[in-house]
Parts: C-alpha cells; structure tokens; sequence
C-alpha cells in the first residue's frame, strides 16, 4: 500500500475503545497498520506546519541534530539518522544550497567533512522548533502528557538498540 492509498482522516477509524471487540487478525488490529495511519497523519500535518520553511521531516531532522552538536561528522549524522550516505548526500547538497549548512574539512582528517549551521538557520531554529512544538501539539491533543511520554518510551523502545 502505498501513501497515496492511506488517507488521514480520523473519523476512518474506529474508536480506538473498541479495540477488545476486534480480532487480532484485523487489519486494524495490525501494530503495524495503526503505526502507518498515525504516521501518514503526522507527515501531512507536518507538512502543513512546515510548509513556509520547505522543511521535511528528514531535513528538518538533520538541522535540528546539526544544530544540536554542531560540527558533527557526515558519517555520524547518518549514522544517528538511520540513514544511508547515499541518501544523505543530495540532502546535504540541497540544505547547502538552501543556504542552511556548512561543510568544513575536519582539522585532523580532511577526508571527513564536518556539519554546521549557517548563521541564518541557527538564527531560524527556534522559530522551526516552535513549530514542531505546535505540530506535535496538534497531532497528539488526544494524548495526555502521561500518555505522550509513554508513546516516545515505547516508541523508543522499537527503533533504538538500548531501549
């Protein structure tokens, strides 16, 4: 199924009380579906939120993870991503050319290239981190501050090795 097959609609979904009632064979039943529906709903709202900046999640995550170790490895911000550097390449290429990062030669190797941020995105972020803020916000207003903590733990616990 591809994205263009799922819509995010919430109203498309049972409640989600009247899960006992469904059998674990049901599609929506499927961790995995419900995870598909929950994301495609967070990439549209994000792409609304973000739209002035022409910032996606993958773009916006490496600024934000830039921005938080500033200097930071090629390699390492792949790494940390969950990304492949092919993949990374035309990413970074366009952020620079967006005006948004800086590549620098490492003092000791100058085979590896460290990332920061321009002035200008530095001077950005904040205004982009609100308006993250403000999606998450949105996106999760059903979940109380308990429950949202529960998710990312949760959440966490499937895609990180440490749990």
């Amino acid at each position: 199924m591809d994205e263009t097959e799922i819509h995010a609609d919430p109203s498309a979904h049972p409640d989600p009380g009247a899960l006992g009632s469904i059998t674990e064979d049901a599609l929506d039943a499927q961790i995995g579906y419900n995870l598909r529906r929950a994301s495609t709903l967070a990439l549209s709202d994000f792409a609304v939120e973000l739209a002035d900046a022409a910032l996606r999640p993958v773009t916006y995550g490496m600024l934000a993870l830039i921005d938080e170790q500033p200097g930071i490895r090629a390699a390492e911000l792949c790494r940390q991503l969950g990304m492949k550097s092919a993949n990374m390449a035309p990413l970074l290429a366009e952020l620079e050319g967006r005006g948004l990062v800086e590549r620098d030669d490492h003092s000791d190797d100058k085979r590896v290239q460290v990332l920061t941020l321009t002035p200008a995105a530095r001077k950005a972020m904040p205004g982009w981190r609100r308006q993250v803020r403000r999606h998450e916000d949105r996106f999760l207003h059903r979940l109380t501050a308990k429950e949202r903590a529960t998710l990312l733990r949760l959440l966490r616990l499937i895609w990180t090795e440490q749990g």
